[in-house]
């Protein structure tokens, strides 16, 4: 008879062993989409990346548009747990704003095929995948941007940023990262991104910052 500790250690084996093979699909899942997109990635070549059975990804994700998904939650997870806790330091929102795209930066550059994976939906899968992606992914796009609102928000406050929309700002900025990380990519990573930091940095604060501020 197998006792209650017995019981207990073999729950949690089977728990651990659950919880390996669900980081070994999303990390294969992760490569294959990044190399071949959503459309041309099949559930049998993931598998076959992590070295398992292709009726075991079934037992952790519905099929191949919430495994996809699941990719983008899961590193989209990971980058606003380090920007929330740049925002609980309760340094100058300005310099949290420097902090923030600092480590937006860093992030894409150290998770390429993240953003590869993000921008390579077709838009007729983007639209059967609408209330996954709505729930999962496009809410946690809007609390990134509402955490870079709030700080420029905080900065018009303290008249160190221009009174100018406050959401529209955190967009641009938000676009300037984007936008140098897709050059980066097509430039075959040859420097690295995080270099172009001060470059966005300085053309967002140049262009956002309250005249009065800088005679401070």
């Amino acid at each position: 008879m197998i006792s209650n500790e017995g019981v207990k250690e073999r729950k949690e084996k089977r728990k651990a062993r659950q919880i390996n093979q669900k980081d070994r699909i999303l990390q294969a899942g992760e490569k294959i989409f990044a190399r071949k997109g959503f459309h041309l990635a099949t559930l049998e070549e993931i598998a076959r990346d992590a070295d398992l059975a292709k009726g075991t990804i079934y037992l952790h994700f519905l099929n191949k548009a919430d495994l996809f998904v699941s990719v983008i939650e899961k590193k989209l997870n990971i980058l606003l747990k380090k920007i929330k806790e740049v925002v609980r330091e309760e340094g100058p929102p300005v310099e949290n704003i420097r902090k923030v795209t600092e480590i937006h930066l860093r992030f894409l550059e150290q998770n390429k095929n993240f953003f590869k994976i993000l921008h390579s939906l077709p838009g007729e899968h983007k639209r059967e995948m609408k209330k996954q992606l709505t729930e999962r992914v496009i809410k946690k796009n809007a609390s990134y941007l509402g955490i870079i609102q709030k700080l420029i928000e905080e900065g018009i406050k303290r008249k160190e940023i221009k009174p100018l929309n406050p959401r529209k700002l955190a967009v641009i900025l938000v676009g300037m990262v984007h936008s140098l990380t897709i050059n980066w990519i097509s430039c075959n990573e040859k420097y690295s991104l995080s270099e172009d930091h001060n470059l966005a940095w300085e053309i967002f604060w140049k262009g956002a910052r309250l005249d009065s501020f800088n005679k401070r």
